[in-house]
């Protein structure tokens, strides 16, 4: 077997393994494992992880991508993770928490310094609501957990805290402090004087590593316990979004990408920072040293579709599911869903009215599951096409090629529907975090711009179809009755 890379995704639903060989092919997934969570009595808002439970997960997942690979045809271990998922650490580096991306507890912390400080913390960090990062989080260990607090000395991302299982090394990447909330996006530097009036102290942020520069080799015990030589050196990809738009080759300006999973967070790259003047999107660095992204948000269009597809059909497989939709594309009934996603306004994003609307009386249409199948790919669709919009006019580039990646990408409906509802070709790229991954931990800096044009070539590419007029056309008409839902909000 050729040289490979082990890519460990601490991702939104599970932790995984894929095993990338050096001289290219597509990821093979070796192993997963769900998450511990942990009831640490601090409310309903509150998610996080059980440490030691994570921690026996993650060395058992990498043993068996180990054992798969050949321990000593492993030439890296590449580390990815979800973005906001903020953990806390003492002096001697001992968790304290592990959070969530889900973690919502500093809901009232980071409206304060929303209400304080909003414009600054977005024109430094490019990124609101203050409640999802580490600052606000911090500011929630202070007010509600004093004690703990006096004991946190350091915080870093969930990635950063499974590198540090591995080498007993506590480091950053720069994307990955960006999208905590701590950096000044422009320089790439610690926000320091932000920071200050926040009331984080700046030695609470660990070293930060150079582009390319390993965090460190695998501990005695982590060598022991998942059969690799302890001189594999480990290294941090920064966050799962970032390594998916490196993996999709989305690197020079303009180009646009989205890795679908349970939420789709819509990426379109500049040569230089773009801030939208309502802060509805967020502006942060690019994997790539000298580019970045501004990012708008459809919300949790994975996560929609499989609730969907379990309350229409509980038993049925994704297959099925599809299966269903694709059956109602001709039927022309007007069925529409309005299920949650759409292009979020990041600096307030709330809850709105939704539902799905179908002809009634439902005895003299029926009512089919197929068209509500349908409907929900299209809300996904639909919410993805105005987040692209929205993500593309706050960066002043043009419609291009678009790189989708992640679980909807992997589907037989999705793509293509797409296409149709993008009326632009959408490029397709299977298992991209896992490729960012390795690319991140195997290419020098200063070749991995050049490294994306050949990643942007693998993908396949999906062209619009006979339908994308009339898609374009339903588009319009979800916009304007959503526009009437979102008064129908205000009313009740």
């Amino acid at each position: 077997m050729p040289p490979v890379i082990l890519v460990l995704d601490l991702g939104s639903s599970r932790l995984r393994c894929a095993l990338v060989a050096l001289d290219g092919g597509t990821p093979l997934e070796i192993a997963r494992a769900p998450y511990p969570v942990t009831n640490d009595r601090a409310g309903t808002l509150a998610h996080a992880y059980n440490p030691r439970l994570l921690r026996g997960h993650l060395l058992r997942v990498l043993a068996q991508g180990a054992q798969a690979a050949g321990p000593r045809n492993v030439a890296a271990v590449a580390v990815t993770g979800q973005r906001l998922a903020t953990c806390f650490f003492d002096t001697d580096l001992e968790t304290l928490s592990a959070g969530a991306n889900n973690d919502t507890r500093a809901v009232f912390q980071g409206g304060a310094m929303d209400d304080a400080h909003g414009a600054l913390i977005h024109r430094t960090t490019g990124h609101l609501p203050s409640m999802l990062f580490a600052p606000a989080k911090y500011a929630w260990w202070r007010e509600s957990r004093p004690r703990t607090a006096r004991r946190i000395a350091k915080t870093a991302g969930l990635d950063a805290w499974a590198a540090l299982q591995l080498t007993e090394t506590l480091a950053e990447t720069r994307p990955g402090l960006g999208e905590a909330g701590l950096l000044d996006v422009a320089s790439g530097e610690p926000a320091g004087a932000l920071l200050e009036r926040l009331g984080v102290p700046l030695d609470l942020l660990p070293d930060v590593l150079p582009p390319d520069a390993p965090v460190g080799q695998l501990t005695a015990e982590a060598a022991e316990a998942t059969g690799l030589p302890h001189t594999t050196p480990v290294h941090l990809a920064g966050p799962d979004s970032h390594a998916a738009a490196v993996g999709c080759g989305a690197a020079s300006e303009g180009a646009a990408a989205c890795a679908a999973g349970w939420s789709a967070p819509v990426q379109v790259t500049t040569a230089s920072p773009a801030f939208d003047p309502q802060a509805r999107t967020w502006t942060s660095l690019h994997g790539v040293h000298g580019r970045w992204t501004v990012e708008a948000h459809p919300g949790e269009t994975g996560r929609m579709l499989d609730a969907a597809r379990r309350l229409i059909a509980p038993r049925a497989s994704l297959a099925r599911f599809d299966a269903l939709a694709r059956s109602a594309f001709e039927s022309g009934r007007p069925v529409a869903a309005f299920l949650g996603p759409r292009a979020i306004d990041l600096s307030d994003p709330g809850i709105t009215m939704g539902g799905v609307l179908l002809p009634v009386p439902i005895t003299q249409e029926g009512l089919n599951a197929a068209d509500v199948a349908r409907a929900a790919y299209e809300n996904a669709a639909f919410a993805m096409r105005e987040s692209i919009a929205l993500a593309r006019s706050v960066a002043g580039t043009e419609p291009g090629t678009f790189a989708l990646s992640g679980g909807l990408a992997e589907g037989a409906v999705f793509p293509q529907l797409l296409a149709d509802v993008l009326g632009e070709p959408v490029r397709v790229h299977r298992n991209a975090t896992a490729t960012g991954a390795a690319a991140l931990a195997s290419t020098p800096a200063s070749e991995l711009a050049a490294r994306c044009a050949d990643l942007a070539a693998n993908g396949t590419s999906v062209e619009p179809g006979p339908r994308s007029r009339e898609c374009g056309e339903s588009y319009e008409r979800w916009l304007r009755i959503r526009e009437r839902l979102d008064a129908l909000t205000e009313e009740l």
